[in-house]
């Protein structure tokens, strides 16, 4: 099944009771999810719609919660994100899994999403027949193109063929950068305006395509300017940004031991030598105690990511803003 199937099955009030999110479109697929949550009433959705993340979740846990009945409404949605962060094969998870997909339960929405490609189509062999595998594939070419014409439809404006095509070369061929750039230009041309490629030239932002790497390197540079533009100009999935911030923890360890005279870090850390030669710079920026409260607070980010609808990168900033306070 396709995204654009899913959500006409949906709007007719047509769903299934276990579905395989597959694919790495996490804007399409984070666009399904609401709308399989706004099945749920407003005023019980915090009781009948749970997200659990496979890498620290067990399966029991999972299940347990896709088996309790909805909370004075008609359906109960439970997500498992990531199925490929955990071993199936192991402590009889995948026991688990199969049992309940046998018999799922009929008041619950039971989502499963994965990026992986390979567990992709395992759970497409295994567990296809028990549940609706939608493929949510990033779009290209014409198919992007498409989607740029439908979104500026859906935002009141006009926008023609050469114009979505310069859009897409300057964004890239990433549909979240495309449709963020689209909504500047929304603002730019107001409603029932026509984008052409001089408003595109004009307003849209070339991406030089920055990576989590380069946030991490600013904040150890103590960079605070550097770090929040990187930080607002890289899109980052979630589960990417939880990578980020285990890159961020292992690079603060490593110039903690630096900053206090080390001339050698564990090898845990798998740091080489000419990558030490290159982090000694900016140990000197840090004391050992700055590094220390840094990860504390990092800590504590981590948990709010996990435990909160605040965006993380509102998370990030703030933490930056007190970690990398000017001297």
């Amino acid at each position: 099944m396709t995204p654009e199937q899913l959500r006409k099955e949906i709007g007719k009030g047509k769903v299934a009771p276990v579905y395989f999110f597959t694919g790495t479109e996490s804007r399409l697929k984070h666009e399904a999810l609401e709308a399989l949550f706004a099945l749920v009433p407003e005023g019980v959705r915090a009781f009948n719609v749970q997200i659990f993340h496979a890498f620290e979740s067990e399966m029991v846990e999972v299940l347990t919660a896709a088996r309790t009945q909805p909370f004075f409404g008609k359906h109960r949605i439970v997500v498992m994100r990531d199925i490929e962060k955990t071993r199936l094969d192991q402590a009889g998870r995948g026991e688990l899994l199969e049992e309940y997909l046998a018999a799922p339960s009929p008041d619950t929405i039971f989502v499963v999403t994965t990026e992986d490609e390979a567990k992709s189509k395992t759970l497409g062999k295994q567990y296809g027949a028990a549940g609706v595998v939608v493929a949510f594939n990033p779009l290209k070419g014409a198919a992007l193109a498409t989607a740029v014409k439908a979104e500026v439809a859906s935002l009141g404006c006009t926008i023609d063929s050469s114009a979505a095509a310069h859009l897409i070369d300057l964004a890239g061929e990433d549909q979240a950068q495309v449709f963020n750039e689209l909504a500047k230009l929304r603002l730019a041309v107001g409603v029932g305006g026509a984008i052409d490629s001089a408003v595109v030239a004009r307003y849209a932002s070339g991406y030089v395509h920055h990576g989590a790497f380069d946030i991490v390197d600013a904040i150890g540079r103590r960079d605070l300017h550097g770090s929040l533009r990187l930080i607002g100009e890289v899109a980052l999935k979630e589960e990417e940004f939880l990578g980020l911030l285990g890159m961020l923890g292992k690079r603060l360890r490593v110039l903690w031991y630096l900053c206090g005279g080390a001339r050698e870090v564990p090898n845990e850390f798998r740091v080489q030598p000419y990558q030490l030669e290159k982090l000694r710079p900016d140990a000197k920026r840090f004391t050992r105690t700055e590094i220390e409260q840094g990860l504390r607070g990092l800590l504590l980010l981590d948990e709010r990511v996990k435990s909160t609808d605040v965006a993380p990168k509102v998370l990030l900033e703030h933490f930056l803003l007190g970690f990398l306070p000017a001297r």
